[in-house]
């Protein structure tokens, strides 16, 4: 039993160095450059020193295979680029989004680690929320100028990020704010339901008014975004998911009165919301866009053009930066291969949260997993008329609800070898 526990504590410390070595490197991940390009090859050595150590590279899931081939795909992209130094943001960004992945999945193997990283995952939605204010702001967004002035009481910072110099696109900041907004809203309906006590992560109010005070800050700055895609997105997946049965008629209403009543007030505010003209002329920019994504994907259907190089398309340009739909995206810069490989994560993300939510015994996990899976669902949403590109800054929180899912899964299936 001594020998056990000792060995316990030795596997946890090394996930703990792990966690914190990938956290150390992060900057050199998402701001890469050609000078400190050896930085990268540090994650492939920290997973054979946890070979040596734990007989496993990294943590096991069941997105493992998908995973591998996503990383072919990605790093095939280091021999048919013509300019590595301008993918090198993308493919490091893939690589450190795997990297956070595996440190998060095999750091978080009790409940009350997962506790604790549901609560970083939602604080980082706060953070992500001022910053994307601040962005916007250095984007110029005309209408933050109407909007009570905001820009005047918020200095414009030059933040001088490769792929954001002029500041962070709200559609981003909207696409990434509805992975998060979700179990916002289902972890708050479970506190003012007072579900019973194994429904609830933290037993205090102190808790409840942060899940208050992050859903107020994260809906608001999504409201600001004007992210059109992203309200659709956050309204069907909720529609989908987290209408209760029953009362699903009713609880729909509300939700689409609420969005009905939101678009109405904007239309206070000039050259807000979008005319029929406007929805249609953009309409035929989004289908010139899939049309020339699947024109690059028969031309190239193995490897693709490689990572980050569909900007450098003409029709395309170094602003648009993508098509407009994150399968086509993934497709054209990966190929198929990559294609099918990120279409197999997001069935295996679903696959998980369905079972975590028919089958743990535990209540807040399971509407966790329901929240986290609605996220997942309205950004996959979001997708499909524009794009988050693989590899993107933002990307890392699609990588950590991905890693809370999975964490949560590994660990019901721990639970029931166990009880066995």
């Amino acid at each position: 039993m001594g020998k056990e526990l000792i060995n316990k504590i030795k596997s946890s410390r090394i996930d703990w160095i792990q966690f914190i070595l990938i956290g150390l490197l992060a900057p050199f991940f998402l701001f890469p450059s050609m000078k400190y390009i050896w930085i990268l090859f540090i994650v492939p050595l920290i997973w054979i020193w946890r070979r040596v150590a734990k007989k496993d590279f990294f943590e096991r899931t069941i997105l493992d295979w998908a995973i591998f081939i996503l990383a072919i795909q990605v790093f095939a992209t280091c021999f048919i680029v013509p300019d590595f130094a301008f993918s090198l943001p993308k493919i490091a960004g893939v690589l450190f989004g795997i990297a956070f992945f595996y440190s998060i999945t095999a750091l978080l193997k009790t409940d009350k680690l997962i506790r604790a990283g549901i609560i970083l995952f939602l604080g980082g939605g706060l953070v992500l929320s001022f910053i994307g204010i601040l962005g916007m702001i250095r984007s110029n967004v005309k209408y933050l100028d109407e909007l009570f002035k905001i820009s005047t009481l918020i200095p414009k910072i030059n933040f001088n990020l490769p792929g954001a110099e002029k500041g962070f696109h709200w559609n981003a900041i909207g696409g990434t704010l509805i992975l998060i907004i979700p179990l916002y809203i289902i972890l708050i309906f479970l506190y003012l339901r007072r579900k019973k006590q194994n429904y609830l992560i933290y037993k205090n109010n102190l808790f409840l008014i942060f899940l208050f005070l992050g859903l107020l800050v994260t809906s608001g700055v999504l409201l600001l975004t004007q992210s059109r895609g992203s309200w659709i997105g956050l309204l069907l997946s909720c529609l989908i998911l987290l209408i209760p049965r029953g009362r699903g008629k009713k609880w729909g209403l509300l939700l689409i009165f609420f969005f009905v009543a939101v678009y109405l007030i904007l239309l206070g505010f000039d050259k807000i919301p979008l005319s029929i003209e406007e929805m249609k002329g953009k309409m035929v920019g989004r289908m010139q866009f899939w049309n020339l994504a699947i024109e690059t994907v028969g031309d190239h259907p193995v490897f693709g053009i490689g990572m980050n190089r569909v900007r450098q398309i003409p029709q395309v340009g170094y602003e648009q930066a993508h098509v407009h739909n994150h399968l086509l995206q993934t497709a054209a810069e990966l190929g198929i291969p990559g294609l099918i490989a990120y279409l197999a994560i997001l069935i295996g993300a679903g696959f998980m949260c369905f079972e975590i939510w028919q089958k743990s015994n535990i209540g807040w996990m399971r509407m966790t997993a329901l929240g986290l899976g609605c996220g997942q669902l309205a950004h996959f949403i979001f997708g499909m008329a524009d794009s988050i590109p693989l590899g993107a800054k933002v990307g890392i929180f699609f990588w950590f609800s991905l890693a809370l899912i999975a964490a949560m899964y590994n660990y019901m299936l721990k639970r029931d070898l166990d009880s066995d």
